[in-house]
């Protein structure tokens, strides 16, 4: 991604989306009007959410588990597709909330997001965080509503809240780059962006925008 379009408000807008926003639909990919969502498929057969918990309980443990034999794999993985199937399986595991009122809602939000009714959308996502204040795709959903209202104070907000739920949140990490680069933090978002490739060498986007922002902040080098 060269300085131009990463500086474009539209271009802005399409990263942020394929990074912030995630349908768990099952080995698919969608586009509706020019938002990309990731596709997810199961990854093993989880009920619980992640809950900050010292003490977790043993399904809790099981899906940390997941989580972080899922986040070796992608840093490992040896192809765009590879990484795209393990992406995939990570949102499945994050969207599982276990509460069939809390999957409700935000089926009804993503509904609501796919047709761009965004006030709709954000008043599920706003009914899902405060039911589920521990749910991360809850607050990673709405930090992209509000980014798409151009709220980005609230945007903001709400992915601290999920890199907080979740530090290895690489989603909420590359829509936060785009965000400070907007803002025209470009060293922030050259720092988040690096950390995101840590965890995902073949995120959409963010190698060369990584690229880009370190030959405009660091130089070419000699």
């Amino acid at each position: 991604m060269g300085l131009g379009r990463a500086s474009d408000p539209a271009y802005a807008r399409h990263m942020t989306s394929r990074f912030v926003i995630s349908l768990f639909i099952a080995a698919q990919v969608l586009t509706c009007g020019g938002e990309a969502w990731a596709a997810t498929a199961p990854a093993a057969p989880l009920d619980a959410p992640a809950l900050p918990d010292a003490s977790p309980k043993p399904e809790e443990a099981g899906r940390a588990e997941v989580l972080n034999t899922l986040f070796g794999k992608l840093a490992q993985a040896k192809s765009a597709p590879e990484a795209k199937a393990i992406e995939a399986a990570i949102y499945d595991v994050w969207m599982r909330s276990g509460s069939p009122s809390v999957d409700l809602l935000m089926g009804r939000g993503l509904d609501a997001f796919g047709e761009k009714n965004y006030d709709r959308a954000l008043f599920y996502f706003n009914e899902v965080v405060a039911l589920d204040p521990n749910f991360v795709e809850g607050w990673d959903k709405r930090a992209a509503i509000f980014f798409l209202k151009d709220d980005y104070a609230s945007a903001l907000k709400d992915i601290e809240h999920v890199l907080k739920l979740e530090p290895r949140h690489f989603g909420a990490m590359g829509g936060l780059a785009v965000i400070l680069q907007d803002l025209g933090d470009k060293k922030g978002a050259l720092d988040i962006y690096r950390r995101a490739l840590k965890l995902d060498p073949w995120f959409d986007g963010a190698a060369e925008a990584e690229k880009s922002l370190s030959i405009d902040i660091e130089g070419r080098g000699i």
